[in-house]
């Protein structure tokens, strides 16, 4: 029988993965972190066991969108739209601040000031993985900050588009008004059609489509990624489709077989993301530039959890609320390796400062749980969280 030797990749794949997440429940660490050291061990710059990089973040793509999917399930509706200002009004204010700031420090430092809107637009995005990975393990998705940083994270999801029209206008792209056009058409369809089908809960699905496990599994991943497919064609967010449509499942009381069957499925995708990132941070770059990408990281760290806790205080939010969203959203998300992506491509990002970019980004969804964990015993010292 002929050897595949794609089987003893992902045999090694699976065992690393399976090793490091053991060593992270028995330290008391996130399970996000083993899947990111996972990648970087067996990633291109170290044992090179993965060497279809592109390959690995596609599908890792799928696992974001899943877990939106998942979220949209489970979070709750009512206490969504009870927090609209902190979630419309408190991610435009961050935005503004964190690209003001970004344009002041390039302008200081003599570089073109486009780059400083890029600098600012990838900071000001969050890592939707990386907090909803969070919240899900701590049981803390229905809390106040917990529907906060949700409400964030969805709002810098649409945010997305205008920023990747803007880049395309400072830098040497081109935007077409008909593409401008459809985005707008078509997140007025999507919402409307979503509002219509969970006020109304005429979503019904016939037995005999979901009868089976095989059918089951089929048909949710049919919801899931069908519903990603529509926005994405609209030029919308995949992932905010995909939030939609888990939202309108758990209305109609469709989603509890969907969770159940398609759980296994997405915890495996969910994995793939986190190894992809793990994957992209380059050793050696890391080992030379190491004190540039330390004081990088710990300057993006300190400066979104600063500004969102500013926004979430201006905004009538107490201390500890403030405090925690601030913790949560603090890393840079994986939506900003797309804007690096078409900063290089518009002429606005140099190569050298892409590579950096790239692994402060990685480093930053890296040591995301430590930093809450820092946060939360910080909040603790200062009386806001009980002490355990």
């Amino acid at each position: 029988m002929h050897f595949d030797p794609i089987m003893l990749n992902i045999t090694i794949v699976l065992s690393v993965a399976l090793i490091m997440a053991y060593l992270a429940v028995r330290l008391g660490l996130p399970i996000v972190i083993a899947y990111i050291l996972s990648g970087i061990l067996l990633g291109p710059s170290m044992f090179g066991v993965i060497s279809d990089q592109h390959m690995v973040t596609r599908i890792g793509e799928l696992g974001v969108v899943m877990l939106l999917f998942f979220v949209g399930m489970e979070v709750s509706v009512p206490s969504l739209m009870e927090r609209w200002r902190i979630a419309v009004i408190g991610t435009a204010v961050q935005i503004l601040v964190s690209v003001s700031v970004c344009v002041l420090l390039v302008w200081l430092f003599g570089m073109p000031l486009k780059l400083g809107v890029l600098f600012g637009f990838v900071i000001s995005l969050s890592s939707t993985a990386v907090v909803l990975k969070i919240l899900q393990d701590t049981g803390e998705m229905d809390e106040p900050f917990g529907q906060n940083a949700v409400g964030v994270l969805l709002m810098q999801d649409v945010a997305i588009v205008p920023m990747m029209i803007g880049l395309a206008l400072m830098g040497e792209g081109e935007v077409h008004a008909i593409d401008v056009i459809k985005q707008v058409v078509g997140a007025v369809l999507v919402l409307s059609l979503v509002i219509y089908l969970m006020r109304t809960r005429v979503l019904h699905i016939p037995t005999f489509l979901r009868g089976s496990v095989e059918k089951r599994v089929l048909l949710g991943l049919l919801l899931c990624l069908g519903a990603a497919t529509l926005t994405s064609w609209f030029g919308l967010s995949a992932g905010l489709g995909a939030f939609l449509a888990g939202m309108v499942l758990a209305s109609s009381d469709q989603s509890k077989w969907v969770h159940e069957h398609l759980e296994s499925v997405y915890v495996i995708f969910v994995m793939v993301f986190f190894l992809s990132v793990g994957m992209l941070v380059d050793v050696d770059y890391l080992r030379s530039h190491l004190l540039l990408v330390v004081a990088a990281t710990a300057s993006v760290f300190l400066f979104n959890s600063g500004v969102n806790i500013f926004v979430m205080r201006a905004l009538g939010e107490s201390w500890k609320m403030a405090f925690i969203t601030g913790g949560l959203l603090s890393q840079i998300g994986e939506f900003s390796f797309l804007l690096a992506t078409v900063g290089v491509a518009s002429g606005i990002l140099p190569t050298d400062l892409h590579q950096l970019t790239v692994i402060v980004i990685a480093m930053t969804l890296l040591f995301s749980p430590f930093w809450m964990i820092l946060v939360r015993r910080l909040a603790a010292q200062q009386g806001l969280l009980p002490h355990h």
